[in-house]
């Protein structure tokens, strides 16, 4: 066993547990409803779903920070000054990630409020679809701050990947707001109005497909950074790939795997969670396979 390893691995362990600490504090402070009460007195399982996916993705920031560091080769205080940079990268997507939230319930689901479903209505589904959104969003972040900037760029620096971590924030941002309308284009049935009828199986179905999508544009964030162009272009041509990936996937699901039913069916009138489930999963699946394969 490297002890040296160890040591490092367990600041990390305490280091990402005070990170979860503060994402809840700065949650508290910027959501306009009592996070315990609801969790504990209300037993609210529409906010817990939703904050489940808010702790993920703040976990999943601070991996991305912390695993593009080679901490064999660093002295005691170069690795002091590297873990001071991941607590920075982790603060600033905590701040993302909230400002995410609001995009989603602004632009993504825009036809209803999520305060109400959450709070009043305790809508599991609109919980589901906010935390595959943080999830997405988180692995959008994680790729842009662990992507590899060559030193020999202009720009480079100890902050370039916060950078390229906003500049990917905006563009990811953009993306899943298009890709909730092709998703809605490619459903037979309202999303938002089921949704807001409390379908949990509508919610369910769209946040697995929020998620692969943000595992593909993971796949985009992650790279060797050459130039923002071709970053725009990898970035482009995967979100493509993802959209029709996506597509295919239902087409799959639904000719393939449920024969005797339509998908559109299963969830928009009959509210089947386990099609729902199918769904999901084999959307994440398909773009899994398509992030080792590429």
């Amino acid at each position: 066993m490297d002890w040296i390893d160890l040591e490092i691995s367990l600041c990390y362990v305490v280091l990402g547990a005070v990170i979860l600490i503060v994402a809840k504090l700065c949650n508290d402070i910027l959501t306009p409803y009592n996070l315990d009460e609801e969790l504990t007195t209300r037993n609210n399982q529409a906010v817990g779903l939703s904050l489940t996916g808010y702790y993920a993705g703040v976990m999943i920031i601070f991996l991305g920070a912390a695993l593009g560091t080679d901490y064999d080769e660093l002295a005691l205080d170069k690795l002091l000054n590297e873990m001071l940079l991941d607590t920075a990268y982790a603060l600033g997507g905590i701040l993302l990630l909230n400002l995410g939230r609001k995009i989603l319930d602004r632009m993504i689901l825009r036809q209803f409020s999520i305060y109400k479903e959450l709070v009043e209505d305790k809508n599991v589904g609109t919980g589901a679809v906010l935390c595959g959104g943080y999830i997405a969003t988180a692995l959008i972040l994680a790729g842009g701050i662990y992507g590899d900037i060559p030193p020999e760029a202009a720009f480079a620096g100890p902050w370039t990947g916060a950078v390229t971590a906003l500049c990917y924030f905006i563009v990811g941002q953009v993306t899943l707001v298009f890709f909730s309308l092709f998703y809605q284009l490619i459903t037979k049935y309202d999303i938002h109005s089921e949704i807001e009828k409390d379908n949990v199986a509508a919610g369910v179905a769209f946040a697995g497909n929020i998620v692969a999508l943000g595992i593909l544009l993971l796949k985009a964030t992650a790279h060797h950074f050459e130039s923002f162009q071709a970053s725009l272009i990898e970035y482009v041509s995967l979100a493509t790939i993802g959209f029709v990936a996506l597509f295919l996937m239902r087409q799959l699901v639904d000719h393939g795997l449920l024969p005797q039913t339509s998908i559109a069916h299963a969830i928009g009138v009959d509210r089947n969670l386990g099609a729902a489930w199918i769904e999901g999963v084999v959307a994440i699946g398909m773009a899994s396979i398509i992030y080792f394969m590429l």
